[in-house]
């Protein structure tokens, strides 16, 4: 008790300390009321060392819907850095180049229709593309591991993601807002996202089910890929460093009056890891992976526009695990996925766009386990899961109070998978949603966004997912913000109809037909002050209330555990947020936040396994424009989390408490000219990690090259 209370006076102290958002670009960044002046001093988060512009038009890939950047550039907005779940404003600086006026930056994942991130009534927290280089993530798991009210946890599975204390099944994951394919255990392998391509991360935590239906109970984390921006242009991208690790990337594009085309590719490498030399098994696996993907967008002289895009990536993972009876076993995966997306818009009037979107996604698994000095327990299984989606939406402005979105779309999913009982399963998904974004006052400005949602599902029938949401601005200097909303998750395949045994190790597994949907309540309150230009502090609280949980239950039968899944467990996750962003002179920024995060499983009376209670993050930025330096450095302290293991094999948990743990991330670059840039990526510099609970890398270094053509 005695640690909670010395982690919330540290976090009300955070103003005192002044580390606040980390902006990406030589200047800083201020976090500031909409319409607000901006400092001199302050740039868009997209004009950043790493020399990436802003593009001649502010789009979202997720709504294919375009803004004129004439317009747009009158006053231009800097999203919210990690962290913040506001927007501040920004201007240009006196010394900034013509190309690098910032146009307005929008976002598009919480109302799936692009919006000034000032004005979404729901909190929408933003990644930049700039911020993406600054902090030298390799893939999505890295950049989204110290960033408040998620989590981040690595298996030999692959990286999975929490979000407000749910799970990574209550998570949903899109790119360009179409869902990714190829779900394990429940959980989207954050791994296997490349950020080559990624032009920025758009978060909102809390229930969207009004608007994306199922598995969006805890939240969206929509990946918006970058779009072509150069007559003629191009990246390389190369680094080296412990655990034999390679990371290479390149891209290419090439942009006409009326078309863009973007081509990119990367290759991974790296050596598996062992935590625990006392034998031969290993912690993490090796990696050796590659992705091509490309993009490209054409406008005619009318009033229809066309995106489109398609990509193809694999991993394949080599360890070494040990089974209950000392069997060791040289284990393989490789992952293949697959996805293309379609999306003509026309602009019906002034006022209103119509946009069809087809996407079509395949991921591929071929999980392989050779048992050493023997074959009696060697097993090759193949996975292939196929996502289609075929959707259309209405965007109109009705007057000047309101905005109104309308949508339908049809959803297929087909699995075939070796673990199934019957081999296969599939099921469609028909659904009608609706959402008006309604300004009832302009001064102090209030505006109320309801909506609802209908979901036919052909194994579950039906299911209504209602929000209320509101955005308040009482003073220039204050912005509030409230939500209340139904959720609902189906169950996955694995949970209807999984029929696995495990014999080395000793269980069964067997899923259940008759499962029903989980339902969910979630309410949340934001609070977000700006004190002076250049701070901002953001206070939130947000509860979440599941009932018809998916459990397992065990029953003891011989030398066997067989484990089902039945509609038993309830549970109750709620907390807050508390961070402040600050900019300091010298051009120095910095931010610090504090999460709180009670989490109980009510039908087991116990708290929910392996979600920490308290985390303190913080990260730092500094940059020296005429050295052509620039540093960053972040952290997270996890406290302790829960585990109930059985180890004994008797059907009872023998549960324990892990350690707090520190996780330390930095690097440096530097820009000796324009083109190119040197950099160094420290990971994991406290050496943080167990075998047990905690099995990330350990520390390592890797220095590389950046070139732009």
């Amino acid at each position: 008790m005695r640690g909670s209370w010395c982690l919330f006076v540290l976090a009300c102290a955070a103003p005192s300390m002044a580390w606040g958002s980390m902006s990406s670009e030589p200047g800083a960044v201020t976090a500031q009321a909409p319409g607000d002046a901006a400092p001199e001093s302050s740039t868009s988060s997209d004009v950043q060392a790493a020399g990436e512009q802003v593009p001649a038009e502010s789009r979202s890939s997720a709504s294919g819907v375009t803004e004129d950047a004439v317009e747009q550039s009158k006053q231009a907005e800097v999203v919210a850095g990690p962290g913040a779940s506001t927007t501040s404003a920004s201007s240009t600086p006196a010394d900034a180049s013509l190309d690098e006026v910032p146009t307005a930056r929008t976002v598009v994942t919480a109302s799936r229709t692009q919006e000034r991130l000032s004005e979404t009534p729901v909190a929408t927290e933003v990644i930049t593309r700039a911020e993406i280089v600054a902090s030298g993530a390799r893939d999505a798991s890295e950049l989204l591991a110290a960033h408040p009210g998620l989590v981040v946890n690595q298996t030999f599975a692959g990286a999975s993601l929490q979000v407000q204390g749910l799970g990574p099944e209550y998570v949903l994951v899109l790119v360009d807002g179409e869902r990714v394919a190829g779900r394990v255990a429940g959980s989207v392998d954050l791994s296997r996202l490349s950020l080559e391509d990624v032009e920025q991360v758009e978060i909102v935590k809390g229930p969207s089910s009004v608007l994306y239906g199922s598995d969006a109970v805890g939240g969206v984390v929509n990946f918006i890929t970058r779009r072509a921006r150069k007559p003629l242009g191009g990246e390389l991208r190369l680094a080296y460093g412990q655990l034999d690790r390679l990371d290479l990337d390149a891209t290419g594009e090439a942009r006409g009056e009326n078309w863009g085309l973007r081509l990119s590719g990367g290759l991974q490498r790296r050596a598996s890891y062992d935590l625990d030399t006392a034998d031969v098994g290993t912690s993490g696996s090796s990696l050796d992976g590659f992705d091509v993907s490309a993009s490209g967008d054409l406008k005619n002289q009318g009033a229809m526009s066309l995106e489109a895009s398609a990509g193809v990536s694999r991993r394949t993972q080599r360890g070494i695990d040990l089974g209950a009876t000392g069997a060791v076993f040289d284990r393989a995966s490789r992952d293949t996925s697959i996805n293309s997306r379609l999306a003509p818009s026309w602009k019906l009037s002034d006022d209103a766009t119509l946009r069809v979107e087809g996407s079509y996604s395949r991921f591929q698994r071929t999980y392989m386990r050779d048992q050493r000095r023997s074959s009696a327990l060697d097993t090759v299984e193949q996975t292939r899961d196929q996502q289609a989606r075929v959707g259309t939406q209405l965007d109109a402005r009705l007057g000047e109070r309101h905005a109104l979105v309308v949508g339908a779309e049809a959803l297929g999913e087909w699995l075939t998978a070796d673990r199934l009982e019957t081999g296969t399963g599939e099921r469609g998904r028909g659904s009608l949603y609706a959402q008006d974004s309604w300004t009832l006052l302009t001064e102090p400005k209030l505006v109320v966004v309801p909506g609802a949602r209908v979901d036919v599902d052909t194994q579950f029938g039906s299911a209504v997912t209602p929000r209320l949401a509101a955005k308040m601005d009482p003073l220039s200097w204050l912005t509030v913000r409230a939500s209340y909303g139904w959720g609902y998750r189906a169950p996955g395949f694995q949970e209807l109809l999984i029929d696995f045994e495990n014999p080395s190790v000793g269980y069964v597994v067997r899923g259940n037909p008759d499962l029903k949907p989980e339902r969910s309540r979630s309410f949340s309150v934001a609070t977000e002050v700006r004190p002076t230009e250049r701070s901002l502090l953001w206070v939130s609280a947000f509860q979440h209330s599941l009932r018809d949980m998916i459990g397992t239950s065990v029953e003891q039968g011989g030398e066997q555990q067989l484990f089902s899944y039945v509609n038993v467990a309830r549970a109750r996750v709620r907390g807050g947020e508390l961070g402040v962003r600050q900019q300091f002179p010298w051009r120095l920024s910095g931010e610090l936040a504090y999460s709180l995060t009670d989490g109980r499983d009510q039908s087991a009376g116990r708290a929910l396994e392996g979600q920490a209670r308290h985390r303190l993050t913080a990260q730092a930025t500094w940059r020296h424009r005429e050295w052509g330096l620039e540093t960053w450095v972040r952290g997270a302290l996890v406290g302790e989390r829960p585990f109930y293991p059985d180890t004994d094999g008797d059907g009872v948990a023998n549960p324990y408490d892990s350690d707090a743990y520190l996780s330390l991330d930095a690097r440096i670059a530097w820009r000796p000219r324009e083109s190119l840039q040197f950099f160094v990526i420290g990971s994991n510099l406290a050496d943080a990690g167990n075998p047990q609970d905690l099995p990330i890398p350990p520390r390592s270094f890797q220095a590389g090259v950046a070139v732009r053509l």
